[in-house]
């Protein structure tokens, strides 16, 4: 969809946001679009003809969708954050489902995005805005798998990694860092083997994706009707 190309004309433009399909070449107004379930700091929109998103896109696809974004884009965005106080808190997701996912980063929008798609994929569910309170999660509930972003405040994800595998409690928990400021495989293996992490991840993470990537590492759970 590149953000760029518009197909109405521009009288519209602070109510609309026509955007063209990188992948189906068709327009549509993503202001009325249903947002990505993708894993990421920057969510865009699907398209409602090829029910693709611009996550697969080059990254700068991505930020010049929201440079090009009138006020009613962003409009719809601030709306989207302030509904997340319709979300349960970090303890009470859904603690007793196994597997249980610890979901850490510091982006409220990530955190709504992964809680209802984890869920969806029928995990238990703990939110995280950071790695002090993961760890303080992680060692009252003991989950599964943590899922943690690689830059956060306070203490960063590589660091909690450090942290959970030098504890007894919590050194066999699988833990995957996330990030969507890779810059080759160097920061992998600095990431994988100094801080011990069992898995580096580039966001955004495709919802199609995640199922997979989990069940690699835990029992695969069982889908909520």
């Amino acid at each position: 969809m590149a953000a760029n190309e518009k197909s109405r004309p521009d009288d519209n433009r602070d109510l609309e946001y026509w955007v063209k399909c990188p992948h189906c070449g068709k327009a549509h107004d993503a202001t009325r679009s249903f947002w990505c379930t993708c894993l990421t700091d920057n969510p865009t929109v699907v398209c409602p003809h090829c029910r693709r998103c611009l996550c697969a896109e080059d990254p700068l696809a991505r930020v010049r969708f929201w440079q090009s974004a009138p006020p009613a884009m962003w409009v719809r965005r601030l709306r989207c954050l302030a509904m997340e106080i319709l979300d349960p808190p970090a303890e009470l997701g859904n603690p007793l489902r196994r597997p249980l996912v610890l979901l850490v980063d510091d982006e409220r929008l990530t955190r709504r995005i992964a809680f209802h798609v984890l869920q969806a994929l029928g995990y238990g569910v703990l939110l995280a805005e950071d790695g002090v309170q993961a760890f303080s999660l992680a060692k009252t509930y003991h989950p599964d798998i943590v899922l943690t972003d690689e830059v956060m405040p306070r203490l960063d994800g590589k660091h909690l990694c450090r942290l959970l595998k030098s504890d007894p409690q919590t050194r066999r928990t699988p833990v995957i860092v996330m990030s969507g400021l890779f810059r080759g495989e160097c920061q992998r293996e600095e990431i994988t083997k100094e801080f011990q992490a069992d898995c580096c991840l580039a966001k955004p993470i495709p919802f199609d994706r995640l199922g997979g990537i989990l069940s690699a590492w835990i029992s695969p759970a069982a889908r909520i009707a």
